[in-house]
């Protein structure tokens, strides 16, 4: 806690402690609290210093939780004011960030190991940080510059190559079904980066190649980052059950690690792209497949082998659909992976932009979202909702990347006015909208993290709609009447729009994780992240389809002021699905508080507390001061069984259950 608010150290590992001093440099003990080992909360004062404290400062463990601290001034009490200490040496000052970040990277590879935080780092930082950034960057240059393709043509191979992302359960079912060699995550690390490895190679040495070829080696690109991610998360999640204490650390060293690894790509992708161009951008990307692929093959996820009788592919199958629970998420997840493959294939191949409009948006609707209604009802019909909501919200918004098709710097676009933007600035632009996303999860965090998920997702969706429409004035040069030059109109959609995107995504990550059930939370959570990426998907495949209705062509851009208002309308859309789908509560609301409120929403919780009442007293017999109905009632009966045979509960305990 209190990261934000004790400077740029704390910061940096999210480990804890900030709070306090003056000066937002060095931190004041008598602010802060810690937790002994029975759970007793004590405010930290003079007498406790010497307990606590080494002569390192650093990053102390006390009781279960972590403090950070300033280093002791001149072998003072620990305890001398922020003003003070920093006062004494202003080099102290400088130097206590990278200080903390030494204490916060230190006690990871105490616990971890120095090997399994290397390829943590390399997955999130180089792997995905990197090689995302050149990947869409120069994508677009490639289908618009070298392959020549309109913005429809473009926007819709970009979307194809994209599919690997929308079928991460798909990668968690195969890893806990299908070890290799006895291992369930080393070995598709290196498969993925090996895979990844060449076709960066291909695509940055073959200089004559097809749209189809291209978009084929783009997509193993693609498989590429999507498949280490979800090893990783996997690896993280097992950790941090390991040492919980330790799984916030995990998730700040592994998103800071992305948030870093963008922000290095996008000041640096710019001026590659100017000074080697697109294929030469993509022999540089080889080499974050590479930095993957060896420590994989040296075993630096350090996991424990199958024994042979655990290695039988069809047992393990069977055994995973013959769980209550995981049989209706798997169902879901190979339901989403095969239509994510049949509209890939039908928006590349199909010819009639009516018929392929029609059925990429009967699938999404009429398939796929009854189909997670349905099937993850029978989990639980709050998650369903959530769920249904994840996916749809992307869906009815259609996107393209038309806009930089629009102010791409070549001959046709510098002669007929537009804007004619230079990689290099485009680069800059991508940089600024990393910071702005970074901005959008501070405000998160300080101000919208105790508003209610309803209220969260509807004003992101008003406010993104504010700021597309924007993109009107853009378009139709009005800025330049008014003395305002294109750069300036770049804070609109295209920069301002991550701030909203964050405040709508955070609470939807939050949503999808704690409304997992126990035993089933990996798969899971990669099934809703999937659902995310596969509306998204199409949403741009729908996008792509009104442009060629609508006659937007490269080099023209006919009616792309009718499309910016579509485009921005159809963003208020999700609005409408918030109250039928979006569960009431907060990021602060467990998932038992949530299915308590939609059943007071609904009126149904009597006729619930009656059904789950009798479903305990089936299951297992337990005294009257163990459990109350009151509490049973507020989850579903799939959810109670599986934490009733999870957990122990002491006598009179009822918050146990939670």
């Amino acid at each position: 806690g209190g990261a934000a608010a004790g400077g740029g150290g704390a910061a940096a590992g999210g480990a804890g402690g900030g709070g306090g001093g003056g000066g937002g440099c060095c931190l004041a003990l008598h602010t802060m609290e810690y937790e002994d080992e029975v759970g007793n909360d004590h405010d930290l004062n003079n007498d406790d210093c010497d307990d606590i404290i080494n002569s390192e400062g650093s990053v102390i463990t006390v009781g279960l939780k972590n403090v950070a601290v300033g280093p002791p001034a001149d072998g003072n009490d620990a305890t001398t004011s922020s003003s003070s200490w920093c006062g004494s040496s202003l080099c102290r000052c400088i130097l206590l960030p990278a200080v903390q970040f030494h204490g916060f990277m230190k006690k990871l590879t105490d616990a971890f190991g120095w090997r399994f935080i290397f390829i943590s780092v390399a997955t999130y930082g180089i792997n995905q940080g990197i090689g995302n950034e050149f990947n869409s960057f120069t994508t677009d240059y490639f289908f618009s510059e070298n392959l020549h393709l309109g913005p429809a043509e473009g926007s819709t191979y970009s979307a194809f190559s994209s599919f690997p992302w929308t079928i991460k359960a798909f990668y968690g079912m195969a890893m806990d079904m299908i070890p290799i060699m006895g291992y369930h995550k080393g070995p598709y690390i290196l498969v993925a980066g090996v895979v990844g490895s060449v076709a960066w190679l291909l695509l940055g040495s073959i200089r004559s190649i097809s749209v189809i070829g291209a978009t084929i080696l783009l997509i193993a690109s693609n498989f590429g980052r999507a498949s280490p991610d979800v090893a990783i998360d996997a690896a993280v999640a097992e950790r941090s059950i390991v040492r919980p204490e330790l799984a916030a650390d995990l998730q700040a060293l592994c998103w800071g690690a992305l948030g870093i690894g963008g922000v290095i790509a996008s000041l640096t992708v710019g001026v590659l792209q100017d000074s080697v161009g697109t294929r030469g951008v993509y022999l540089v990307g080889t080499f974050t497949s590479i930095i993957i692929a060896i420590p994989a093959a040296m075993g630096f996820l350090a996991e424990r082998r199958e024994p042979p009788n655990n290695r039988n592919v069809c047992q393990n199958i069977k055994r995973g659909f013959g769980d209550p629970i995981g049989k209706w998420v798997f169902l879901v997840a190979i339901i989403v992976s095969l239509s994510s493959v049949a509209l890939g294939l039908l928006s590349v191949f199909g010819h009639a932009v009516t018929v392929k409009a029609s059925v990429t948006f009967g699938i999404a609707i009429f398939v796929v979202a009854p189909s997670v209604w349905i099937f993850l009802g029978k989990v639980s019909p709050v998650l369903a909702r959530a769920a249904t909501f994840i996916f749809l919200r992307g869906a009815l918004q259609p996107s393209t990347f038309v806009l930089k098709y629009w102010y791409l710097r070549n001959d046709a676009n510098c002669a007929k006015g537009f804007p004619c933007l230079s990689a290099e600035f485009i680069g800059w632009m991508d940089t600024v909208g990393y910071l702005f996303m970074f901005l959008g999860t501070v405000f998160y965090q300080k101000i919208f993290r105790t508003w209610s998920y309803r209220s969260t997702f509807a004003l992101a969706q008003v406010l993104m709609t504010a700021f597309s429409l924007l993109d009107i004035f853009w378009v139709t040069r009005s800025n330049l009447k008014i003395g305002m030059p294109d750069e300036a109109f770049l804070f609109g959609s295209e920069v301002l729009e991550p701030i909203l995107r964050r405040l709508s995504h955070m609470p939807m990550l939050i949503l999808a994780a704690k409304l997992c059930p126990p035993g089933v939370e990996a798969t899971l959570f990669a099934l809703n992240m999937s659902l995310s990426n596969f509306g998204e998907l199409v949403g741009m495949y729908l996008g792509s389809a009104l442009l060629e209705m609508l006659g937007v062509k490269r080099g023209e851009f006919n009616n792309l002021e009718l499309y910016i208002i579509i485009r921005s309308l159809a963003k208020l859309l999700p609005v409408f699905l918030i109250k039928f789908l979006v569960p009431l509560g907060s990021p602060d609301a467990d998932a038992i508080d949530m299915s308590r409120m939609k059943q007071v929403e609904n009126k149904d919780i009597e006729e619930s507390t009656e059904s789950i009442d009798k479903d305990v007293g089936e299951e297992e017999e337990f005294p009257d001061n163990d459990f109350k109905g009151e509490v049973v009632s507020m989850v579903s009966k799939d959810g109670y069984d599986r934490i009733l045979h999870r957990a122990s509960f002491a006598e009179g305990d009822v918050g146990g259950i939670r």
